[in-house]
């Protein structure tokens, strides 16, 4: 009987030698780096992670800015966000309003990453808690894409249509009603995520450098409603 359990040893000794020198890794190498993956793991569990996703330009980091600066006055400024690094990688921030909140400004989405789901998995979209979808323009198919992604994941998001003093803007010398136009704006947006699926949607129109105008208030007020 002791020679059986000796020989099963040995067994699952060379298989484990076996393992790690065909990968070429030390076992305590390959200890370390689960353990640091785990900690960084536990680390970001600590914390809400909110996703500021959307296309290329569409004001992601103005308006991690503008959210991180809101209210603040006063308080020693916070430093500003840089935006997705030379890598395409997310930066996090605090939230002042809320520490528990980090703010993930993400890089923007390109049309070419939506077919081959790219872009999920480049930026582990699914391992946020809650999302800020933003567009600066219509709802095109990186927006649409992204809201479908989000909403069959079961989780929830804002959404920002950004830069619209810059729309406005332009639209004056048409002789728009200013209000109707933000109307008919918010129902175009509320109609169309309603249409794939999203039942609730809070639409916010933004100027993320003139917050004291349009939706930014509700917006803040809204986001710091849901945690």
């Amino acid at each position: 009987m002791m020679m059986f359990f000796y020989e099963i040893f040995i067994s699952l000794r060379n298989s484990f030698s076996y393992y790690f020198s065909s990968a070429q890794v030390e076992p305590a190498q390959c200890l370390r780096k689960v353990s640091l993956k785990k900690s960084l793991m536990s680390t970001r569990k600590q914390y809400i992670n909110v996703a500021v996703t959307g296309p290329v330009n569409s004001g992601k980091s103005t308006l991690v800015d503008a959210m991180r600066a809101y209210g603040e006055e006063g308080e020693e400024a916070e430093p500003r966000a840089a935006g997705a690094s030379c890598k395409g990688l997310p930066r996090s921030y605090v939230y002042p309003s809320n520490p528990r909140i980090l703010l993930w400004d993400l890089p923007g989405i390109e049309a070419s990453e939506i077919r081959q789901h790219a872009y999920v998995e480049k930026v582990d979209l699914r391992s946020y808690d809650y999302y800020i979808l933003t567009s600066s323009s219509r709802m095109d198919e990186e927006v649409l894409y992204l809201a479908k992604e989000i909403a069959r994941m079961g989780k929830s998001f804002l959404f920002a249509r950004t830069k619209i003093d810059v729309y406005v803007g332009d639209t004056k010398q048409q002789n728009f009603n200013q209000g109707d136009l933000l109307r008919e704006i918010r129902k175009h947006f509320s109609k169309t995520l309603r249409a794939i699926g999203v039942h609730f949607p809070h639409v916010f129109l933004l100027s993320a450098l003139e917050p004291d105008r349009f939706d930014f208030q509700d917006f803040i007020e809204t986001f710091n409603s849901q945690f």
